[in-house]
């Protein structure tokens, strides 16, 4: 389908860009023929409108004869032909027209007659014209489709890098439970077991409900829980409108995990972690806050969960999303700002 059709505003754009079309073919017209001014309107906006229809044909044509794979004189001859072809079909059309009309206006085919070879090569100067600006908007959508994919490369490689990193942590964690607490470690892997399987499935899907990707945050807590017992507390407060808000599958999860690396287990009481959420007309905006160690050591590898966070998020918003830090002595906030997406069909 041609990509006017596929919205109202292109096409009134495109009817728009016909009006100086048509006044300069009546002006051709006007002194090329002689023609009265209603003589020359009524041929120009005829022949407009043919011409304004033929001109949408190097679409095809441009895609069947694209210029990057080097074979620039065959496309060159393709279009020269399929241009004559098409001044060929408007000019014969308007004559037909022309011979029509000589009962409203007698005598417009002997005038209109000695113009026909500029108005032809007007009209194949205006077919090539066409064909050089449907080029130019095919490389426009390849361009924003390369983009679209490199963008969707890039987040499946973003999100495949969480599991694995969690992963990693949680057998070295069942690893050290093995030898001092076997009946802990067992039910660490039951419920990594569970984490993994539902992180899988929300991984498949680009976009969740905020109330599904906390659910998963939960699992995962669950799995921690088995780990540092009640050294580790949670607290949630969340609208309720943002349980149908969309959110990026296995965005929570990382920065519950680096509140749990960075904070929770570099305190010997533990702490709580702070998880909320609030949706205004503006967008969605929830925060992860948990208490820290200032004095503890900073690890060698630190915030790779944040980094892909705020990767994905560039990724898939550009700069309408933003992960802000804030530390404030002995308490580390991250905060997520993204734009308003509601599950259709669900009652906000």
């Amino acid at each position: 389908m041609h990509p006017l059709f596929r919205s109202r505003n292109a096409l009134l754009a495109y009817g728009a860009a016909c009006l100086p079309v048509a006044v300069l073919y009546r002006l051709v017209l006007a002194f090329s023929a002689k023609l009265s001014f209603a003589e020359s309107a009524a041929v120009s906006v005829t022949l407009t409108t043919v011409l304004a229809a033929v001109c949408l044909i190097p679409w095809y044509v441009c895609r069947l004869l694209p210029l990057h794979t080097g074979k620039i004189c065959r496309a060159t001859v393709g279009h020269l032909v399929t241009a004559i072809w098409a001044s060929a079909i408007v000019t014969g059309v308007l004559s037909g027209v022309v011979i029509g009309a000589t009962r409203i206006f007698p005598g417009l085919k002997q005038r209109f007659t000695p113009a026909i070879p500029a108005v032809a090569v007007l009209i194949l100067l205006t077919y090539c014209l066409s064909v050089a600006l449907h080029y130019l908007v095919l490389a426009v959508e390849n361009s924003r489709q390369a983009e679209v994919l490199s963008r969707e490369a890039q987040l499946k490689a973003l999100k495949a890098q969480i599991n694995p990193h969690f992963l990693f942590n949680s057998l070295n964690s069942i690893s050290a439970l093995t030898a001092v607490d076997p009946s802990r470690a067992r039910e660490m892997c039951i419920r990594l077991s569970e984490f993994l399987r539902n992180s899988l499935r929300l991984g498949e899907r680009g976009s969740v409900p905020l109330f599904e990707e906390l659910a998963l945050t939960r699992t995962y807590l669950d799995v921690e829980r088995v780990r540092f017992g009640d050294r580790l507390r949670v607290k949630q407060e969340f609208d309720r409108e943002c349980d149908h808000c969309e959110v990026p599958s296995l965005l929570v999860q990382p920065l519950v995990e680096n509140a749990i690396k960075h904070g929770i287990a570099t305190l010997v009481e533990g702490g709580e972690i702070i998880m909320s959420g609030t949706r205004s007309q503006h967008g969605l905006q929830f925060i992860v806050e948990n208490p820290f160690d200032p004095e503890a050591p900073v690890p060698e590898k630190n915030g790779f969960g944040l980094i892909n966070v705020r990767n994905r998020l560039q990724a898939r918003y550009g700069g309408a999303a933003t992960l802000d830090i804030h530390v404030e002595r002995d308490r580390y906030r991250v905060m997520v700002t993204l734009p308003w997406e509601g599950v259709k069909g669900a009652r906000a």
